[in-house]
């Protein structure tokens, strides 16, 4: 084939079907060093419920919490990317369908945030911590699960500042907390696009409401604050 023939073809007026991009829930927690068992169990149960809403799970990409919360959602048929803190794409857990490989050492905790639509926090320590105060001064929508102990237990409930940018609600159980932040990341999306809010939208009494009203099963009715 010459280069004549290339300046032939026409790809740039062909049609093909635009992409579609997934939603993103980063899952926030420790890694294995001080993850505790019970934020193990309930990262992965979270990461099972984001894949049932085919959604992406985005985790730092080690052991512990982000481990459990991949596992999950591959047990679920669901998507998983890793930003992992080093050059290398193989220093990263089992579960990882897509490694993106910063080379930036903790630095790499804002690419984390910056992209996902929303993220979810179960357990956690000083790391954690970081994650979700840069969410929170991106606005980015934020869940607590808070029996899931650490900066979870912590930051339930909570602003970080004055600026009140994020409001950190918190969730009793996996499947609230995932609908939660997605509720959250759907009402974003709407402003974003410049369409009103309905009152269900607006109104996070509403959220709790259809929760708990949804989830009959979930042993405690999640706890939610008006703004």
């Amino acid at each position: 084939m010459t280069k004549d023939d290339y300046n032939k073809k026409k790809y740039r007026s062909l049609k093909v079907k635009k992409s579609k991009r997934d939603i993103v829930v980063a899952v926030l927690g420790s890694s294995k060093a001080i993850s505790t068992k019970k934020a193990y169990n309930y990262a992965f149960e979270v990461g099972e419920e984001i894949a049932k809403r085919k959604a992406v799970t985005l985790t730092g990409g080690g052991l512990g919490v982000m481990e459990a919360a991949h596992k999950g959602a591959k047990r679920r048929g669901g998507k998983t990317l890793a930003i992992i803190p080093w050059e290398d794409m193989s220093r990263v857990n089992d579960y990882s369908d897509f490694v993106v490989a910063t080379g930036i050492g903790w630095s790499r905790d804002a690419i984390n945030l910056n992209s996902c639509d929303g993220a979810i926090i179960v357990g956690g320590g000083a790391g954690t911590l970081n994650e979700a105060t840069y969410g929170y001064m991106m606005g980015k929508p934020l869940v607590a699960l808070t029996p899931s102990g650490g900066m979870a237990e912590a930051l339930t409930n909570k602003y970080f500042d004055v600026r009140r940018t994020e409001y950190i609600y918190g969730a009793n159980s996996p499947k609230t907390a995932v609908e939660l932040v997605m509720k959250l990341i759907s009402n974003e999306e709407k402003k974003k696009k410049g369409k009103k809010l309905n009152a269900s939208d607006t109104s996070f009494k509403d959220i709790k409401t259809e929760l708990n009203k949804n989830w009959k099963a979930d042993k405690q009715p999640i706890k939610l604050d008006k703004k």
